[in-house]
């Protein structure tokens, strides 16, 4: 891995037993997905971040997660 280092998500991890939870799973997987593309990370990262705050009473930083998928995108690219 590069120099860079990734950051930590903010929303804890989820078990996948209910379909909001299920859901949450999923925008985070796409939120942090490197070849997802930039904007597609944010809105998933939107989208986490409003069901986040609907099961756990929580806010996080939408910006932050997709962040996350950038610097793993980064990172890819620097190794390819």
């Amino acid at each position: 891995m590069a120099d860079q280092e990734i950051p930590e998500s903010q929303a804890q991890r989820v078990r996948s037993d209910t379909h909001e939870s299920r859901s949450e799973k999923s925008y985070k997987a796409a939120a942090h997905n490197p070849t997802v593309s930039h904007e597609a990370r944010v809105s998933a990262a939107n989208k986490l971040s409003e069901l986040h705050e609907q099961r756990t009473g929580e806010k996080i930083d939408p910006h932050h997660e997709a962040s996350i998928g950038d610097k793993k995108a980064e990172t890819r690219d620097t190794q390819q």
